[in-house]
């Protein structure tokens, strides 16, 4: 129960759970786990099936996105979510996540969240809302640094 109730008091100002009920916070607590990082392990890699959305707790994570040339943003603020992929078909991480520190994550299944999502509704379409305000930051970010390269 005590962890459930970190994982609450974690995401409840995310980026992506920002705004929902409490009963829709709970549900989704009761899902999510807490994982460690140690410096410079993977949290995942690009190409692999996205079965996770993650948050960070503490810590940095390095999130590349590799095709030409290597594009690197460095997620440093509690409550930014990594692994969104896992949210929007095809279900593969577009890029890899390392832990660059000692690094506290909250992981939650794309199952629990589909579920709670199918459960309450309106808080669902405040979390595809966020969704996309999230991918489209990141496609900002990557648009400037690709930009700022040429």
């Amino acid at each position: 129960m005590k962890e459930v109730m970190i994982i609450v008091e974690a995401i409840e100002e995310s980026d992506l759970f920002k705004g929902v009920s409490k009963d829709f916070l709970h549900e989704i607590g009761k899902a999510g786990e807490v994982k460690h990082c140690k410096p410079d392990s993977f949290i995942f890699h690009a190409n692999e099936k996205a079965r996770y959305v993650y948050q960070l707790i503490e810590g940095t994570v390095e999130i590349m996105m590799a095709d030409k040339e290597i594009i690197h943003l460095s997620v440093t603020r509690p409550d930014e979510i990594i692994g969104w992929s896992a949210l929007v078909e095809p279900y593969t991480y577009t890029a890899t996540a390392i832990s660059r520190h000692n690094t506290k994550v909250v992981r939650i299944s794309r199952e629990a969240i589909e579920k709670v999502i199918m459960k309450y509704p309106a808080d669902g379409l405040a979390v595809l809302r966020h969704l996309t305000a999230i991918i489209s930051h990141r496609l900002r970010h990557a648009y400037l640094y690709i930009y700022n390269k040429g």
